[in-house]
């Protein structure tokens, strides 16, 4: 077995590692029903997203380039020393059952199923078309897919038709559209609306797997974690996961606290182009995947007319971002902090993929986060 170290696992997701959107034109999670606007930040084509870099406007000392933070953010005066609830940190047994769920689920094995009904959490292998009042449309067709049941990714209804149906069945799903979905297009180009309409798809179920979990002994946490972290009883990494919470926990306790009890007085260019440019980005690389234009990728997957209006709908977020950005930079400013060695090391193995002064910003903050959290109080 390839062995990975949970450490490795929770780095990986803390970075936002490359993830691909897979699946069809017709998620769930649609969002054409928001409103459209006019971003405060601007057009996508005031931006060069097709060319972010992450280390972009940053120093080899993973500050932003000409920015003095503190011209823009008035830190509470107990910033160094901050006070805080208890119960907002300290890890429940839900969260540590839910940490035990994801790993165990990253070392799941899988196995066909041959002699029952598709269930809900099955694998559903299929192949579909679907059409409107008889005509195809664009995004409606697709072969040897793979469905998780009960996941929610397809429109409401059509994963529950395929539970009860056996491997091999031939049937239709007919599900309607929500409201307001985007319009899709025939093999002519001719515009097939789907707001609202009933549509069919004939699905066949190809085949069926299951996802089988490991037995979480001490010799399988021993075996998997014994030499990488250093963990090797169910004990212990009970304890690591509770660690692990109350950590971030506490982090995310002190990040909330600053950036509502901070000041802010507007964001610098060089910090909004950069989270402007790298939320195109990570859309523009997703299109490019599937061959689309991004106007043409967030129509098709994600439910926004353009470009302009994603922007618009993630308006908040984005100088969210930028305060955040700001005011982990102020705390370095007061504390006089500047990248250590152990932190710049932790992240060492992405530099190549990441460039060395973004690698140098997340050492930063996590130097920041580290000096904030030795000085909290609980109450």
């Amino acid at each position: 077995m390839n062995h990975k170290s949970f450490a490795a696992l929770c780095l990986a997701a803390a970075l936002g590692l490359s993830a691909v959107l897979g699946g069809c034109s017709f998620f769930k999670g649609d969002a054409s029903s928001q409103a459209a606007g006019v971003s405060s930040f601007g057009s996508a084509a005031d931006y060069d997203y097709e060319n972010f870099q992450f280390s972009q406007g940053l120093t080899a000392d993973g500050y932003w380039e000409g920015v003095k933070a503190l011209d823009y953010v008035t830190l509470p005066e107990d910033f160094a020393a901050i006070s805080l609830p208890k119960a907002e940190v300290e890890p429940t047994e839900e969260a540590i059952s839910n940490q035990w769920d994801y790993l165990l689920s990253m070392y799941s094995t899988t196995q066909p199923v041959t002699d029952r009904a598709a269930q809900n959490g099955d694998v559903a292998n299929i192949d579909y078309a679907g059409t409107v009042d008889g005509v195809a449309f664009t995004g409606g067709t697709s072969t040897g897919f793979d469905l998780t049941l009960g996941s929610g990714m397809f429109i409401d209804g059509f994963e529950e038709q395929i539970v009860g149906h056996m491997p091999g069945d031939q049937f239709d799903v007919v599900v309607t559209f929500p409201e307001g979905y985007n319009d899709s297009t025939d093999a002519e180009g001719n515009t097939v609306p789907l707001s609202g309409r009933e549509a069919v798809f004939a699905v066949t179920l190809n085949s069926l797997s299951e996802s089988v979990l490991p037995e979480a002994t001490d010799a399988w946490v021993d075996e998997n974690f014994g030499e990488s972290d250093d963990v090797h009883t169910v004990e212990e990494l009970n304890q690591y996961f509770y660690d692990l919470i109350y950590e971030d926990n506490l982090d995310n306790a002190i990040r909330s606290y600053l950036l509502e009890s901070s000041q802010f007085d507007g964001c610098p260019d060089v910090i909004a182009d950069y989270q402007v440019t790298s939320c195109l980005n990570y859309y523009y690389q997703m299109a490019s995947y599937y061959g689309y234009t991004l106007d043409e990728f967030l129509t098709t997957y994600a439910g926004f007319s353009s470009a302009d209006e994603m922007l618009a709908s993630y308006d908040e977020d984005l100088r969210s971002y930028c305060d955040e950005a700001l005011v982990y930079q102020a705390v370095a400013e007061s504390l006089g902090l500047t990248p250590s060695e152990a932190s710049c090391e932790k992240y060492a193995d992405y530099n190549a993929s990441y460039g060395e002064n973004y690698v140098k910003m997340l050492a930063l903050i996590d130097d920041v986060t580290a000096a904030l959290r030795d000085g909290v109080q609980l109450v």
